[in-house]
């Protein structure tokens, strides 16, 4: 089974739409959780149609801010257990019949209100003994090497995020790619960029399941990336049953130069 998690920040314009569609369409996960779409649930169950996801679990934005969703196809059994503004936690079998626990979790972004973000997971971790994994945007970084430029991160917010996992049997499974998931996108002395995205995983988690790293992808349409990871059985000798298709590979970027956008327009 495949995830990805995106803070997309916004899904109301073409632009957005389109770098998930074509997301989709390049990795075909089965599981896919979004932070911040900005949309009412009725506005994203018709934008997880036109996805082509029959299933949607929608969290209602707050005005112009916030929102969730939970998209997930036909492959896998998807049972909510809770929700709320900042998280969705599901229990999944997947297409393999491996019963796990798939938390999406949206961290609060103001430093007054992280401790309930942390609060949060403290009181999900003793919800369910199913392997869990918890996934998202946490808005906060777990080491100082996780940050560059700007002011460096106050010790003890770092400190917080990782007595909280740690409470929680949680453990950050890695990346692999670019190593930051987030900027200001600003230039030059301005610049700054983290690492606020991640997947966690339980104790019982990777016992049952090869702890292979999150894959950073790159998006130019948010200021988050795409972070996506395989749920591979350690029992099936490494194999992922997920079909694949060959893709043409596609950067947003490409269309800048003249040449290529010759070539996109006559095709």
């Amino acid at each position: 089974m495949r995830i990805l998690s995106w803070n997309v920040r916004g899904l109301g314009n073409d632009r957005t739409f389109l770098a998930l569609k074509k997301f989709l369409q390049l990795y075909r996960p089965q599981l896919v959780f979004l932070c911040e779409t900005r949309l009412k649930t009725i506005h994203m169950n018709n934008v997880g149609l036109k996805l082509n996801f029959k299933n949607c679990f929608a969290v209602s934005s707050n005005g112009k801010s916030g929102g969730l969703a939970l998209l997930w196809d036909s492959d896998i059994r998807v049972s909510i257990s809770s929700f709320s503004n900042h998280h969705i936690d599901p229990e999944v079998d997947n297409e393999d019949g491996n019963h796990m626990r798939c938390t999406g979790v949206y961290g609060h972004p103001e430093t007054s209100q992280k401790k309930y973000t942390w609060t949060l997971l403290r009181r999900l971790a003793g919800l369910s003994l199913s392997p869990w994994l918890c996934f998202g945007d946490f808005n906060e970084i777990l080491n100082l090497d996780e940050k560059r430029g700007g002011i460096e991160r106050e010790a003890d917010m770092i400190s917080e995020f990782r007595k909280a996992i740690q409470e929680c049997d949680l453990k950050d499974l890695g990346c692999s790619g670019y190593p930051f998931t987030w900027s200001n996108r600003r230039y030059g002395p301005h610049f700054i960029e983290e690492r606020l995205d991640r997947f966690l995983g339980s104790i019982e988690w990777t016992q049952r399941f090869q702890d292979d790293a999150a894959k950073n992808l790159v998006s130019w349409c948010s200021d988050h990336s795409p972070v996506m990871l395989d749920v591979i059985d350690r029992g099936n000798g490494g194999q992922n049953h997920r079909r694949t298709l060959s893709r043409v590979h596609y950067e947003d970027f490409w269309s800048t130069y003249d040449e290529c956008r010759g070539i996109i327009q006559r095709n």
